[in-house]
């Protein structure tokens, strides 16, 4: 009977000691058992007007090739660049400029203008923000703000930078009004007293 009752607690003793075992080794392992998505990675690729090259840390290079972050972009005299950045946006970098961009794998983007003009384009969904600057001005992106940036003008603030704000068909909206009206006035105000209604 001793016998008996030895192996029943040996039984027991070995249930409870691999119960408790699951247990510490449960207790070790993470909250949730779901691993987190990984970070879609951000990548730059450089194109060029008429792909002509420009200069990337120094050195020419041209359409096709791929940016790391802290980059400095300088485009020559009559030369255009934009970086496309996926899902992030595009950097529109003007003829005889120079910037410096950095972006992350989370969408942000930052632009450096230190030279000409420089225009970041956001695009849909709320992929990041942009933040492009001088020395002595941030322009940023919001969700209702995807375009930042501009021309680097003398007094360290941002103008306009053609293709940024305004479509050509917005302009001229705009232009030939202005210069039309007036024309017409003016080739109308000569003698108005014999003009009958």
């Amino acid at each position: 009977m001793a016998t008996r009752r030895g192996k029943g607690l040996t039984a027991l003793a070995v249930f409870l000691a691999f119960g408790l075992s699951q247990v510490y080794v449960q207790a070790g392992l993470p909250n949730s058992t779901v691993a987190p998505a990984p970070q879609q990675a951000i990548t730059a690729t450089l194109r060029t007007k008429n792909n002509q090259p420009v200069k990337i840390n120094g050195n020419d290079t041209g359409t096709g090739t791929t940016l790391l972050t802290g980059t400095t972009i300088e485009t020559p005299d009559q030369v255009s660049a934009v970086i496309d950045l996926g899902a992030a946006g595009t950097v529109e970098v003007g003829p005889n400029s120079k910037i410096e961009l950095s972006f992350d794998a989370n969408g942000n983007i930052q632009v450096k203008v230190v030279r000409g003009c420089s225009v970041v384009k956001k695009k849909g969904g709320d992929i990041g923000e942009a933040d492009v600057s001088s020395d002595t001005i941030h322009d940023v992106t919001d969700p209702k703000k995807r375009n930042a940036g501009g021309c680097l003008l003398a007094n360290g603030q941002f103008g306009p930078f053609e293709g940024a704000g305004l479509s050509a068909l917005e302009i001229t909206g705009i232009i030939i009004p202005a210069v039309v009206i007036p024309a017409v006035a003016l080739s109308r105000g000569g003698d108005s007293s014999t003009t009958d209604f």
